[in-house]
């Protein structure tokens, strides 16, 4: 693909993603579009670039360093693959938000790491709102502990929720777990714990973005190079 398909595909996305706000009585602009680049290198994500992108997820840190040097602040790095205590020393130097926390002990590490950086970072939990054996996120029930123990940790800011979906034979299946995820943020919201802000919520795919957005995602992960098709 080159940058005018790349350019035609990322509006057909953001078409989409205006008649789900439109279903949904919100405004796409509220929505940012996140572009997956795992596995694709520098010439690829220039011409996304070009095309219009300006937001982008690694899922492995090492590989996301090598990538990020060549371009300039603008562009806005998440890191969305479940992070490595080893790890989040670099991470919080690289990327603009840390998706997938989900343990004391990661939160732990990560203000350990801030206070030798002396700089704070924003991030999302997640929340296994499927109710399915994960490897990793934290069940929905537990969620409000896990925040009432993070808090202590100053220079770490939640920032918000995520989660995955399993692939589903149709996008309406999705529809349970975000809107699960979207009632566990407004719940805790309801709490007003100070400085838990939950601004973002992350979940969706190219599978099923607009479900998503009807449900309140505001964060929506688009694999490159497949995007989806018009419906």
């Amino acid at each position: 693909m080159g940058v005018e398909d790349f350019r035609k595909a990322l509006g057909q996305v953001r078409k989409n993603v205006r008649k789900a706000c439109e279903k949904a009585g919100r405004n796409p602009d509220d929505v940012r579009i996140l572009v997956v680049t795992r596995n694709h290198f520098v010439p690829e994500i220039r011409e996304l670039i070009d095309a219009g992108c300006r937001l982008f997820g690694e899922n492995r840190v090492q590989e996301a360093l090598q990538k990020i040097s060549f371009f300039d602040s603008a562009i806005e790095w998440h890191l969305i693959g479940h992070l490595q205590s080893v790890k989040a020393k670099v991470a919080i130097e690289a990327f603009r938000l840390i998706h997938g926390v989900d343990s004391l002990r990661i939160g732990f590490d990560l203000q350990r790491a801030c206070e030798k950086l002396n700089r704070e970072v924003d991030i999302l939990l997640h929340i296994n709102a499927s109710g399915m054996n994960e490897p990793f996120g934290v069940e929905p029930g537990e969620t409000i502990n896990l925040i009432r123990e993070l808090i202590k940790f100053p220079m770490v800011h939640i920032k918000g929720f995520m989660t995955l979906a399993s692939q589903m034979e149709s996008p309406e299946q999705s529809r349970p777990f975000y809107r699960k995820l979207r009632e566990l943020r407004d719940q805790i919201r309801n709490e007003a714990i100070e400085g838990v802000e939950l601004k973002w919520l992350a979940m969706g795919s190219s599978f099923d973005y607009p479900v998503a957005v009807e449900e309140g995602a505001n964060i929506i992960r688009i694999t490159n190079p497949v995007f989806p098709e018009e419906e």
